[in-house]
């Protein structure tokens, strides 16, 4: 598992001529890291006296992003997978009809995967967005960098996760699949461009 793996064994496999890992693995991974930002930030305002009134809140967004970073990190490996059943499904013998309709549904199978799995990845990286917005709000103020970090981390990985989504989107027959789909897309681009404003603004305010 490449999780499993040193971070510098990681980037080398990112940069090799192999098509995987790619973009959907890295923005799982940036996902993941944006969250365990937010993680330290709720860390160093649990047992902080002058963060009294919100430690029960902070407490309950730690546990969140710890879930978050999980489910990334899992992710990670995930996508790879996933993209290898593509090139597995092309890879299938299309001699006679039978093998022809039987590589078809393999493609779309594994095209949906593809596209499943980063629109999972980009949830996630929306649901890290949200709580960096409180972390930043109500958390040690010392670390609000790290929150703002958090943010705009987990917001370019969720655009890199939906370039991904969009990509094995083009390649699916099933209209219904792949409209709804879509339409999660612009749904979640903007949730996610909105929450991340929001952030700003509590930068600009605090730096």
């Amino acid at each position: 598992m490449m999780v499993e793996e040193s971070l510098n064994q990681f980037i080398q496999k990112l940069a090799s001529g192999t098509p995987t890992p790619g973009g959907g693995s890295a923005a799982a991974l940036g996902g993941a890291m944006a969250a365990a930002l937010s993680e330290m930030v709720c860390n160093l305002t649990i047992g902080k006296e002058k963060y009294a009134s919100v430690q029960e809140e902070v407490k309950e967004e730690k546990e969140k992003l710890a879930s978050c970073r999980k489910r990334l990190m899992e992710a990670v490996d995930e996508d790879s997978k996933a993209f290898d059943e593509v090139m597995k499904a092309f890879g299938m013998p299309k001699d006679s009809e039978e093998e022809k309709e039987a590589r078809r549904k393999a493609i779309q199978n594994a095209y949906k995967l593809a596209a499943s799995v980063p629109m999972e990845t980009a949830e996630k990286c929306m649901e890290v967005l949200e709580h960096s917005a409180v972390v930043a709000k109500i958390g040690n103020k010392n670390s609000i960098t790290d929150a703002g970090s958090s943010a705009l981390l987990a917001h370019a990985s969720l655009n890199a996760a939906l370039l991904n989504v969009r990509i094995n989107l083009s390649g699916i027959k099933d209209r219904e699949f792949a409209e709804k789909m879509g339409r999660r897309v612009e749904e979640i681009q903007k949730q996610a461009d909105e929450r991340l404003n929001y952030v700003k603004k509590i930068l600009d305010e605090e730096i």
